[in-house]
């Protein structure tokens, strides 16, 4: 995601489970998609759900953050000094905009639009926020029934984003509450377990807006229920979550390669570093299964960086990121690194037998191969250029690109369209009509669909 720098705030009552309400809308076919979304409405919806009403199965679950989000642009003023940052301490010009976000929102509504059923699970408070939040995913036609609703004792705020840019759409500073899934003390079998058992999804997104043990909770239950996961880090210092503490590990020796956790991680080069600080600060690059896979890979220490510099560039490789991207796979065996004006960076810990391992299409992006290890065949790297580059003046926002991303290659995935990297171009495609849309996820999207 492209929030790196933001923190949820915490430290809220945790209300008890009763206090929580299942939201749900009519289905998809028969929710309204044009018009100003009715607040009233909303609510006379999530009043009159019925909370083990069936549901059927589809293709992703995303599970995570749901927020109003707000986009401050400073404005240069004109005959003014040229100044293109805001200033502190003062009030600023700028030009302000509202849309629903949250990077679980903006994944499952690239998803959508690009074709696949996909449900999302997130809670909204019992607010002016969450009741419009749930009136526009309704007047979107968009699936809401995995949404729960907290009563308005409960205390608890709908997550809110506000992201303040300079003059060149950069983000310079933002704040984010996300507090409302920061509940470790809510009973997951009875809150969202239902959801996964459902929903029955070929693939669980799971960000990392939720606290440490509840993240925990989403992909051990995804994993038991057989679907592939994938992990968006969101940012630098929620990304840590993934690796708990240093006494209580999340990652624990049972997620090392094959038995990994997690089989798709999307972070930026920001939240790469700070993952990989992590797995290092909780000891997770000291246990024996992880030198095993590392010993496997066969990567000499002396001729790694020549290599690496010729797969990807001399920049990457003196920032560390293939390096770090390589030394996380036995937890996480594929990593896509976005890097903005770069592209991405694609890193694959291959099994062995995967025909890239003998297929001459595929050598020049082969790092290393195992040697006669069981289930290590090698390292595939593959850095991808980016497919545009955006002059500076059709930038509208970077808000929702990286999420746009890895819901257009998630569709493609689900609906059988090739493997990862046959989807990361088109991909990045989605991403580049979102740079230049002042929503979310570009809203026609689907235009990608036949590309």
């Amino acid at each position: 995601m492209d929030r790196e720098g933001a923190e949820s705030s915490s430290g809220d009552h945790e209300p008890p489970l009763k206090s929580v309400q299942p939201f749900t809308s009519p289905r998809m076919n028969d929710a309204p998609t044009q018009g100003t979304p009715s607040l009233s409405g909303a609510d006379e919806i999530a009043s009159s759900i019925e909370p083990n009403s069936d549901i059927e199965p589809v293709d992703v679950l995303v599970a995570g953050s749901l927020s109003i989000d707000l986009s401050c642009d400073y404005k240069v003023i004109t005959n003014s000094s040229i100044v293109t940052s805001p200033q502190l301490h003062t009030s600023n010009p700028s030009t302000i905009t509202q849309s629903l976000g949250g990077v679980a929102y903006n994944v499952m509504k690239a998803i959508h639009l690009m074709g696949a059923s996909v449900r999302l699970c997130t809670a909204v408070g019992n607010d002016f926020s969450g009741s419009l939040a749930l009136a526009t995913i309704v007047s979107q036609g968009l699936d809401s029934r995995g949404i729960h609703r907290y009563s308005a004792t409960s205390g608890r705020r709908t997550g809110q984003y506000v992201a303040v840019n300079d003059a060149n759409k950069d983000l310079v500073l933002a704040m984010a509450d996300m507090s409302i899934l920061e509940n470790p003390t809510a009973d997951f079998s009875t809150m969202w377990q239902p959801q996964i058992d459902q929903a029955r999804p070929k693939w669980l997104v799971v960000d990392a807006t939720w606290d440490a043990i509840t993240l925990h909770k989403w992909i051990s239950a995804g994993r038991s229920a057989g679907a592939r996961i994938a992990f968006e880090p969101v940012s630098a210092a929620k990304s840590a979550r993934l690796f708990g503490t240093t006494s209580a590990p999340v990652l624990k020796v049972a997620g090392v390669f094959p038995n990994h956790h997690l089989d798709l991680v999307s972070p930026n080069n920001i939240e790469l570093a700070a993952m990989h600080t992590a797995a290092q600060d909780t000891g997770l690059f000291d246990n024996d299964e992880w030198w095993r896979i590392v010993d496997a890979i066969g990567i000499s220490s002396g001729g790694a960086s020549n290599r690496l510099i010729s797969m990807t560039n001399a920049t990457l490789v003196d920032q560390g990121i293939p390096q770090m991207a390589t030394k996380l796979l036995p937890f996480m065996p594929c990593i896509l690194t976005k890097l903005g004006a770069q592209g991405v960076l694609m890193t694959e810990l291959l099994q062995a037998g995967d025909y890239r391992l003998t297929s001459p299409d595929a050598a020049q992006f082969i790092l290393s191969r195992s040697d006669g290890h069981g289930t290590v065949g090698g390292v595939y790297m593959r850095l991808f250029p980016p497919v545009e580059v955006v002059a500076q003046e059709d930038i509208v926002s970077v808000n929702g690109i990286g999420d746009t991303l890895l819901g257009v290659l998630l569709a493609g995935l689900v609906k059988g369209e090739g493997r990862i990297e046959d989807q990361i171009d088109r991909a990045q495609r989605g991403s580049v009509m979102t740079l230049k849309s002042k929503e979310s996820v570009h809203p026609e999207l689907g235009r990608l669909r036949d590309t």
